[in-house]
């Protein structure tokens, strides 16, 4: 797919699958920018010193006012947004008699809200461009199986949410050539999930990279009617 000289924001672009999917946007020619919180995230993260990267670090997607700097920076130091990926978030176990409500909000604020903050900004830059433009948000399993939520119902509560708004977006931009969709994974492949599950059969569970070509196609010119759709991602687990 190529990318030549579009530039795509990807929020949680340093993670596992962050990485895999900037990557691949790389190798077709994107330019790619990354707001990252912490800047310890950048020690293991290969593409921190390449040319087509913009970094901005101390950056709190749940912040209003701060995820809308980024934006509006990241274009300033680029070119127009084509699109915005929104990979940034976070996972959390508990049982509800367990779990208080700052433990349901943590999840709410670091799964929807950084989302709706990122959705909210990609959409007025790309409606500004005039040229239209592709999200994709990270939904889960559970968020489209709920009874497999047993255990994490506040996860499974905020990633419900970012497919449900997902598919509302969807429907108001499409008329701007702005086209909505959102991934629903299964577990990842990952070093944490390997590390949290030693016995699990990994060989069933969808690889980075794997989602990574996904995602790409959907924010890719080639994707010219897709939106609005939650796509399950669950390689054969």
């Amino acid at each position: 797919m190529d990318f030549s000289d579009l530039h795509i924001i990807v929020t949680g672009g340093t993670g596992a699958l962050g990485t895999a999917t900037v990557n691949l946007l790389l190798e077709g020619g994107a330019r790619c920018s990354i707001p990252c919180y912490d800047k310890s995230e950048l020690d293991k993260f290969e593409f921190k010193d390449h040319e087509q990267v913009f970094i901005d670090t101390g950056i709190d997607l749940t912040d209003e006012q701060a995820a809308g700097k980024f934006f509006e920076k990241a274009v300033e130091e680029s070119s127009p947004l084509w699109a915005s990926i929104h990979i940034a978030g976070g996972f959390g176990m508990g049982d509800i008699e367990e779990s208080t409500k700052a433990d349901f909000m943590k999840q709410i604020n670091l799964n929807l809200v950084t989302c709706y903050n990122s959705c909210r900004n990609a959409i007025r830059l790309m409606k500004e461009s005039g040229k239209g433009g592709r999200i994709v948000n990270i939904a889960s399993r559970p968020a489209l199986e709920p009874r497999q939520g047993a255990g994490m119902s506040a996860y499974t509560t905020s990633k419900a949410g970012v497919a449900a708004l997902t598919q509302s977006l969807a429907a108001e931009v499409a008329s701007d050539d702005i086209l909505i969709n959102a991934i629903a994974p299964s577990i990842i492949d990952t070093t944490a999930n390997r590390n949290s599950m030693p016995d699990a059969d990994y060989s069933k569970w969808p690889k980075p990279v794997e989602i990574a070509h996904q995602i790409a196609y959907l924010v890719s010119k080639e994707n010219y009617v897709t939106r609005g759709g939650v796509i399950p991602v669950y390689g054969k687990s």
